[in-house]
């Protein structure tokens, strides 16, 4: 083998080791961008999703005391005893009192369960339970508010449901607020469930994150829903 030939085999021999580095060195790049592309995709913080746990004594009863008038709300309720009704229209925009007269109506858009009453301690306390309805006339969102003696909000509750999360025929979200007199957040409940009850999990659904408002003043949501009843 002559001095020429040796040369050619060394070159060839030199880039079949060089080719498959380049390559490898290449892919490993390609890896590397798109392990960090997927992490600036998938890292997502969903605040309708987060729980916060009671961390002391005095903060478990504010809570408690919060739990006590959502029995008393469900009491109202269940016996529709002290509950008015009203509901907005798109007929006229206007929040009316709502007639239950059996029949579907199409014009529909909101509906308004309204308790002003006391507790057995004799403080003043206001609930509205508003139902936002979509154009199936099936509820999507209620919100549910619960305001103290010094018409502060304490209690606040998003309730979600929709046919297109792909987890589920039908898929159910349920958050909880607490809030303290100075509306700080002491305790965020959050579950999501088929109609079965059957807990799913929430990265397996595609779940609607609409905008919505909590108000922390019973006159701050009647400004924007001035709810004849509680205005008078």
């Amino acid at each position: 083998m002559n001095i020429l030939q040796k040369y050619s085999l060394f070159f060839v021999l030199f880039l079949g080791l060089m080719f498959p580095l380049s390559a490898q060195s290449d892919l490993s790049a390609d890896v590397s961008s798109l392990s960090e592309d997927r992490e600036d995709t998938e890292v997502e913080y969903d605040e309708e999703a987060t729980i916060l746990e009671v961390d002391n004594s005095d903060l478990q009863e504010i809570v408690d005391k919060i739990y006590t008038l959502e029995d008393l709300v469900e009491d109202f309720l269940q016996q529709d005893s002290m509950v008015q009704y009203f509901a907005m229209y798109n007929t006229d925009l206007q929040i009316v009192p709502y007639i239950n007269t059996k029949e579907i109506d199409t014009n529909i858009l909101e509906r308004y369960d309204v308790i002003k009453a006391q507790t057995d301690l004799g403080e003043d306390f206001t609930y509205i339970k508003e139902y936002v309805f979509n154009k199936n006339l099936a509820w999507d969102y209620i919100y549910e508010r619960i305001y103290d003696k010094n018409s502060k909000l304490c209690y606040f509750v998003r309730r979600y449901n929709t046919y297109n999360s792909g987890c589920a025929e039908v898929a159910f979200e349920h958050s909880e607020y607490f809030y303290d007199e100075q509306n700080n957040l002491i305790k965020k409940t959050y579950a999501i469930y088929d109609s079965n009850n059957n807990k799913l999990e929430l990265d397996d659904c595609w779940m609607e994150r609409e905008a919505y408002e909590q108000y922390f003043t019973l006159d701050s949501f009647l400004q924007t829903y001035p709810i004849p009843t509680l205005t008078e």
